[in-house]
């Protein structure tokens, strides 16, 4: 499963005339991406310290289930929506992930140490 060649393939396809078999696959695959991403995508963005990141977000995470929802539309328009928010959901979750790696709390910074107790 490789996510970021099925995007550009979908915005290539995006280009001409999206349809047939081999559109109805990318657009599948599009759509198991976001039921895979956009939990942990909406998760990224409740934690943002930033309001005005925290609402982009919120809303992104929104527009993509909202995309789950409408299997109907212009095949070339639903194949490029489906490809930017695979795309901008990927990224929130690549952040989430690189700041938990480095040892930053998600959204906040470094992690801090727990205090210990008083004795």
């Amino acid at each position: 499963m490789d996510m970021s060649r099925d995007v550009e393939l979908a915005l290539a396809l995006a280009q001409g005339r999206p349809t047939g078999p081999a559109a109805d696959e990318v657009r599948k695959r599009l759509r198991i991406y976001l039921r895979l991403l956009v939990d942990p995508a909406e998760e990224y963005a409740k934690h943002l310290a930033d309001s005005r990141a925290r609402d982009i977000a919120t809303a992104t995470v929104g527009h993509a289930r909202g995309l789950l929802r409408d299997q109907h539309g212009d095949p070339a328009a639903i194949l490029r929506l489906l490809a930017k928010s695979v795309s901008w959901l990927m990224r929130y979750v690549f952040q989430t992930q690189r700041q938990r790696s480095t040892g930053h709390s998600p959204h906040t910074g470094p992690a801090q140490a727990t205090p210990a107790p008083p004795a």
